[in-house]
């Protein structure tokens, strides 16, 4: 930048310079009319605006193209890399049959507060083909569980246990990719990344794009967005579309299991039903597993089991409090 300011004045003096030439000097070597200089003298004096402005963006410019090329780079790793590496905790291929976390405590600070969050202990099993509902007040910690169960944040205490087996540090990442979750804070791509073996390759008929399209319909996006060799024309939807498009990334990736945070607090009424009462349905009787943080009651009969969290601490809800209350 420092260099890039001093050219810039130089470049600003040179001009004048040169305008100053023209008047004085060139119009004693050459009979040019005086109208014909001030003519000429005035064109100068116009194109500085311009010049200066296009001397303004070359830093924009710049930065634009690194950018540019580190999110090329990015990309260009998420496409080709390939999760995990092998090794005595690699999990990839172990599947998914049953997931327990013993005494995981995460601690947090929060903001505007002089003291921290502890969520924990949480000792929890959920098991293949279950939907879990995970219910609380704002601020609970579901999303921090949510996030500490598909493995984004590592617990300070306690275990993760998959089939019997704990994750350790060198078989997390490969741990990761048992999970499709979407949080609220998600982002799209407009590249599908990735999903070269999700369902287009899991003996589902038709390659990625023609599953792709087969979701937009389910998912009455059809209208709004297309896919065309992995690519999405667009992202520029509603928050609620934007959700459903990301329920078809989900889809396509077609892992054993999924977790959706508040997913349908942005749906109109008739697609919330959908989801509720016949998208996570369609999940279990695939054999997958679902584990959604949502406040709508009137869906919990949906659930298999019902699991509250209280200023960090977990409790049963629905069959476990009704066997309570009738043993009562």
């Amino acid at each position: 930048m420092t260099i890039y300011a001093a050219s810039e004045s130089w470049g600003t003096l040179m001009f004048f310079v040169f305008i100053g030439l023209v008047l004085f000097v060139l119009s004693r070597i050459f009979e040019v009319p005086a109208d014909v200089m001030s003519g000429y003298a005035l064109i100068f004096l116009y194109m500085v605006l311009p010049m200066d402005a296009v001397l303004m963006a070359i830093p924009s410019i710049n930065r634009t193209r690194v950018a540019l090329e580190r999110v090329e780079q990015g990309t260009a790793g998420l496409v080709n890399q390939t999760p995990g590496a092998p090794g005595d905790d690699d999990v990839r291929d172990a599947g998914f049959d049953s997931l327990r976390l013993v005494g995981v405590t995460h601690a947090y600070h929060r903001e505007l507060e002089d003291r921290s969050f502890l969520l924990g202990p949480i000792d929890l099993e959920i098991r293949r083909g279950e939907i879990v509902f995970l219910i609380g007040g704002n601020g609970s910690g579901k999303t921090t569980l949510a996030k500490l169960l598909v493995g984004l944040y590592a617990p300070e205490g306690g275990q993760v246990i998959l089939n019997g087996r704990a994750v350790g540090d060198a078989g997390r990442d490969s741990y990761r990719q048992l999970f499709t979750a979407v949080f609220s804070d998600f982002y799209l791509f407009e590249r599908l990344l990735g999903l070269e073996g999700g369902a287009a390759a899991a003996g589902e008929p038709g390659g990625l794009d023609v599953q792709a399209r087969r979701w937009l319909r389910e998912l009455q996006l059809e209208r709004k967005v297309t896919v065309d060799r992995g690519m999405l024309s667009t992202t520029e939807l509603s928050q609620g579309q934007r959700k459903r498009l990301a329920l078809l990334v989900a889809y396509l990736e077609d892992r054993p299991f999924y977790v959706f945070d508040e997913w349908a607090a942005d749906q109109d009424p008739t697609y919330k039903a959908i989801f509720y009462e016949r998208l996570l349905p369609d999940l279990r009787a695939r054999g997958k597993t679902v584990l959604v943080v949502t406040h709508d009651d009137r869906y919990f009969d949906v659930a298999d089991r019902c699991l509250m969290l209280d200023a960090g601490r977990l409790r049963a809800r629905g069959s476990d409090q009704s066997e309570t209350s009738a043993a009562s």
